[in-house]
Parts: C-alpha cells; structure tokens; sequence
C-alpha cells in the first residue's frame, strides 16, 4: 500500500481507491480547530484486518499566507 501520510486528502482517497481499497475517513482536530483553514491533511493510516479497507484521519490546516 502506497503511504499517503501528508497527502491532501480527495488525493490520498483517490490514490487508494485506484488501488482498490475501500476508503473511511475521520477529522481529528483541536477544540477549537483552525480558523480559516482549508487543506485537508492526511495524518494517520490504518489498514482493517482484512486488509481491504484503509481509515485515514485527517486535519484541517491552515497552509495560504
């Protein structure tokens, strides 16, 4: 499997959909999280016990000036 930590996320989906996985998807963030902030960033990857289904946790940062 191809490691997409830090991949933008519709990418990393992308990435692992043509490989032929399945793809769930889960925000992670702070209580306030990121004002202004509007690139999706994958931060973990997690493959099910199958091996079929990837879990990727993402964050939202804040990357524009």
């Amino acid at each position: 499997m191809t490691d997409v930590r830090g991949f933008e996320l519709g990418y990393a989906i992308s990435i692992l959909e043509a490989n032929g996985f399945n793809v769930v998807t889960c925000e992670v963030r702070s209580k306030k999280g990121v004002p202004d902030g509007a690139d999706k960033r994958v931060i973990r990857v997690r493959l099910d016990e199958s091996g079929k289904t990837v879990f990727l946790a993402y964050s939202i940062f804040k990357t524009s000036v």
